[in-house]
């Protein structure tokens, strides 16, 4: 999911008309990274701290590209 995320992203960095791919992208980071918290709190993993550290990093990236976006609409 974040592999496909990225790309999104990387398809909206090329292109002229990137809203759709970058709205895509961005919500796959959103869900991605609530998957993986979801995933440390069932079954924590032996480096649960630095995966809900970087999930979390992420989804304040996303949260605040999605913020961002709407204020430029």
């Amino acid at each position: 999911m974040l592999l496909l995320a990225i790309a999104m992203l990387a398809i909206a960095s090329v292109l002229p008309d990137r809203l759709p791919y970058l709205i895509l992208g961005l919500s796959l980071v959103v869900g991605a990274s609530i998957s993986i918290l979801v995933r440390e709190a069932i079954a924590p993993s032996p480096q649960a701290r630095i995966t809900q550290l970087t999930a979390s990093l992420l989804l304040i990236i996303s949260l605040y590209g999605f913020a961002d976006l709407m204020y430029s609409i």
